[in-house]
């Protein structure tokens, strides 16, 4: 009798172990870690439904629309065993503001099934760079009619990366040293000159 706690706790636990293998994985990554101001950022969308059936997926991302603009979007048909799933519009929306989002996905299945061809790339996006900054891509799981749903998956990692100014050039906005300095010895060549004319 006083094994039948623990059997149950190890039960339990393959159990939750089981779910934790069977659980739809989502993510989404840049090509890179930083962009120049006017280049492409490549953004690829890789599923894995794990074999859990739905009637459909949609996925959007929220993010600065003051840093980067929106550019091209594919998204790859899902299929399964009842045919093809149909792929629907992608809203976007480009304030120019924090408040821009993109939607990376959106396709509805006759009946529920399972994608045979994941794990694989569910879509593929781009967005360009217009201000220096660090853009923080993260998939929307809030809006009721917007939140993210891949295969009952609701929640997943976004991604981050930065855009500069140019490479190894400092920020425009930061002095250089060398400016510092020379700013520097024009305020003590100033100070001398008012000390001398003041002793006189």
């Amino acid at each position: 009798m006083r094994f039948a706690k623990p059997l149950l706790c190890g039960v339990l636990g393959l159990l939750e172990i089981g779910s934790a293998a069977n659980a739809a994985t989502l993510t989404v990554v840049s090509n890179k870690t930083s962009y120049l101001i006017g280049e492409t950022i490549s953004l690829a969308v890789i599923g894995d439904d794990a074999g859990v059936t739905t009637y459909g997926v949609q996925g959007r991302i929220d993010f600065n629309g003051a840093l980067v603009n929106l550019g091209t979007l594919t998204q790859t048909t899902l299929a399964g065993p009842l045919g093809k799933f149909t792929v629907g519009t992608a809203p976007s929306l480009d304030n120019g503001g924090p408040g821009s989002y993109q939607f990376l996905f959106n396709q509805v299945s006759g009946a529920p099934q399972n994608a045979t061809n994941l794990p694989g790339i569910v879509a593929t996006a781009t967005l360009i760079a217009q201000a220096i900054g660090v853009v923080n891509v993260t998939w929307n799981t809030t809006s009721p009619s917007d939140y993210l749903d891949f295969f009952g998956l609701t929640n997943a990692p976004g991604t981050s990366f930065t855009i500069i100014w140019c490479d190894g050039c400092p920020d425009p906005g930061v002095p250089e040293p060398s400016t510092l300095a020379l700013l520097g010895l024009g305020l003590v060549a100033l100070a001398t000159t008012r000390k001398r004319e003041g002793s006189r």
